[in-house]
């Protein structure tokens, strides 16, 4: 059988007399047309003779779903589309006062416009003026005044729309009486697009309609779903994503869920996201609706994660098509269909994009045509690789990203409200008004910032005292800051942390050497958790605590491990790949980040969660650089100081064998600037000191490691206290 191109949806209660005749115009429809059609019928618990009529018109292109009790138009039309098999659907009354006709009229409009959606509009052309007319009228004129829209029938069920764009809209928090009246109010609410097509209605022949002439408890039912409307798409985000709530109705957990956050603390963490536009520059309350949807999702069996991120990215493949010139450009030259990417193997089909292709294509071919320009922020990146580069995420990925942060710490054990220290830079490259938000959402998580670029011997004493006086159950930070302490910790006796209460220790940015966990690990009485991930996703996987490998934050990433192009086989080290789910402003899909992996065995973790795993993570280790005023400066200063003068500086190395000196390797930029690049070295000093000499060296390239990888910061001096100490006295 080929395939599907249009599926036809048509609910039918008590339609015995009308269903054939629908049937036979709607085949004749597709010979003429040339369309490869089904018609599926869907019996909505009828009276009459509907269910046989059904049956006995059912072939290899008409379909027939029962339901015996009547659950309503929305309810058959997701049986309906869940049968579905063509690209495109169309729902449409049995009736037949829409015309099966113009079924071609509104899908030739839908192929040859940008239109997310179609709607067949009701023609005044011979449509009987009774008093369901007016209240529809009347209908309409109250959703354009209360959802600010100009539509000419909101009420008409009459649509064509790709299939994924159909099951989206028909996702919603509450549960409405006659949603069908809401369709386009849901669709206009998560950016799609709606052309309107006048069609023919015509007064009904035979049957009945379920629409009295005075419908006094069908008003009073609408005027019941207007306030949740309201609620839904003017009060409360209208774009957050259902898609993992609807798939998680449908699937079960492979344990019995408890729910990670209960009790007292469900109190806090409502009250603490409920705050969250107080606090977070971007992110909503709607985070705490996707925190709990990880926390359910992680228990679901690998293979039904796996069928959520092939769900996930055939929405994601169809906006990517339709809304993004780049991959719309790019898959049209391959000869590639949005349904030609159905799962995770069908990627494999598409060409990797480099970070050179999105400096190349930045705005307005990798930015969607449909994105909200108030909800989406800029980031710089720099990391291992050196090269600064910038890009652009949109609301639901930085809150699917927190979300997934919260979730990955709480596989520590630790849970939220309790103390966290963090090792971490803090306010680099923030304005006053982020830095002052990031401090309150630091005051009500009860989590405390120490300072690690401008570390010292005396202020590393400092920063464990600190520690000892927080008593945290969880500190998080980069792994040269952990490795530094690990080295103290080793080198000086008398100075011992002495900080009981920890429970966990999460390092990130970069990987910590097993001999500086074990250090740790002995001296806090503690284990070490490992979190992998970029500036550009944030978390991608954590180690949970069985400490078998990384779980891969599915919900949000697909993650492939390639080697020669292939997936890698268990055990072989390949480089990591990554297609984001939820970054709709500027799809990252088969995103070369620059990093190397080991596949994992494929066995499940003792855990017991559902998440893909992979082994291991390489060739991320920089080091730590010693500063002429006695700091220790981690490496990934230099990537915060250099993302934000991607367009003076190409590239970036710097290269430490003596004290008091660096060697700062340089690729200039097409926009290079001394002045601009004097205070890029003026910046530096302030962490590095006033008398560290930095020699500059202008290259055409900086060479690669033997990992493939560009090395931004090598030290080859070793972290020694007491010699350190010695020379700088």
């Amino acid at each position: 059988m080929k395939q599907i191109e249009l599926s036809v949806v048509v609910p039918c209660f008590n339609e015995e007399k009308n269903i054939s005749e629908l049937v036979n115009r709607c085949l004749a429809l597709f010979n003429k047309k040339e369309i490869i059609g089904e018609v599926i019928l869907v019996n909505d618990g009828s009276q009459d003779n509907t269910r046989s009529k059904i049956d006995s018109l059912k072939s290899e292109y008409v379909k027939g779903i029962h339901s015996d009790t009547n659950k309503g138009i929305e309810k058959a039309w997701k049986m309906g589309i869940n049968q579905a098999k063509g690209i495109y659907v169309c729902l449409i009354d049995a009736d037949l006062q829409y015309q099966p006709e113009d079924i071609w009229r509104i899908y030739r409009e839908l192929k040859h416009q940008h239109s997310d959606i179609v709607q067949g509009y009701r023609s005044s052309i011979g449509r009987l003026k009774d008093s369901r007319k007016f209240l529809s009228l009347v209908l309409n004129l109250v959703l354009n005044t209360l959802f600010s829209t100009k539509a000419k029938d909101s009420k008409s069920g009459f649509i064509v729309c790709r299939k994924e764009i159909l099951e989206d809209i028909l996702l919603h928090r509450f549960n409405y009486y006659y949603f069908q009246a809401l369709i386009t109010i849901s669709a206009r609410s998560k950016g799609y697009s709606i052309t309107e097509v006048e069609t023919l209605f015509e007064s009904r022949l035979l049957g009945k309609s379920f629409i009295q002439k005075f419908p006094l408890l069908m008003i009073y039912r609408t005027l019941k779903d207007l306030v949740k409307a309201i609620v839904e798409y003017r009060i409360l985000d209208n774009q957050i994503s259902l898609i993992i709530d609807d798939f998680l109705k449908q699937k079960k957990l492979n344990k019995s869920y408890v729910k990670t956050i209960s009790g007292f603390r469900s109190l806090y963490f409502s009250f603490y996201t409920m705050l969250m536009p107080f606090h977070h520059w971007m992110i909503s309350h709607s985070a705490k609706t996707y925190y709990n949807q990880l926390d359910k999702s992680q228990w679901l069996s690998s293979e039904a994660v796996k069928e959520l991120q092939e769900k996930k990215l055939r929405y994601l493949m169809s906006h990517a098509y339709y809304h993004v010139s780049y991959y719309r450009d790019l898959m049209d030259k391959k000869g590639i269909k949005p349904e030609d990417i159905s799962d995770t193997n069908d990627l494999q089909k598409l060409p990797f994009l480099s970070k050179q292709d999105i400096k190349n294509h930045l705005y307005f071919d990798l930015l969607s045509n449909n994105h909200n320009k108030n909800k989406i922020q800029r980031i710089g990146t720099s990391g291992s690789t050196s090269e600064p580069l910038i890009c652009y995420v949109d609301k639901t990925q930085l809150e699917m990203r927190w979300a997934a942060t919260l979730r990955g710490l709480q596989m520590t054990g630790y849970r939220f409200g309790q103390r966290v220290a963090r090792l971490w830079h803090q306010t680099i490259g923030m304005t006053k008004k982020q830095i002052l938000k990031e401090r309150l959402d630091a005051f009500i998580s009860r989590r405390y910032f120490i300072p690690v670029f401008d570390l010292n011997e005396k202020k590393i004493k400092k920063m464990v005292n600190k520690l000892c006086r927080i008593k945290p159950i969880l500190i998080d930070g980069y792994a040269e800051s952990f490795n530094l302490i690990a080295q103290y910790l080793k080198q000086d006796s008398q100075n011992k942390l002495k900080v009981n209460t920890v429970n966990a220790v999460v390092s990130s940015a970069q990987m910590l050497p097993d001999e500086s966990k074990k250090i740790i690990e002995k001296n806090l009485r503690t284990n070490v958790y490992d979190k992998y991930g970029s500036r550009e996703f944030s978390g991608i996987a954590y180690q949970c605590e069985a400490h078998d490998g990384y779980h891969v934050v599915a919900e949000n990433y697909i993650l492939e491990i390639l080697k020669d192009g292939k997936p890698a086989l268990p055990g072989e080290t390949g480089e990591v790949v990554i297609t984001d789910l939820n970054n709709y402003c500027m799809p990252f899909i088969r995103y070369r980040i620059g990093d190397l992996a080991t596949a994992s065995n494929g066995k499940p973790c003792a855990c017991g969660r559902g998440l893909p795993k992979i082994q291991h993570i390489q060739g991320r280790v920089q080091s730590i650089i010693m500063g002429a005023n006695g700091n220790y400066v981690p490496g990934a200063l230099f990537g915060h100081v250099f993302k934000d003068y991607h367009f003076c500086v190409k590239q970036y190395q710097v290269i430490q064998t003596e004290l008091a000196k660096i060697t700062l390797n340089i690729v200039k930029a097409s926009r290079f600037d001394n002045e601009i690049f004097n205070k890029i070295l003026d910046e530096l000093k302030q962490y590095l000191g006033k008398e560290m000499k930095i020699e500059v060296k202008f290259q055409d390239k900086i060479e690669l490691t033997r990992t493939g990888k560009h090395q931004a910061v090598l030290s080859k001096i070793p972290i020694d206290f007491q010699k350190i100490r010695q020379s700088l006295d």
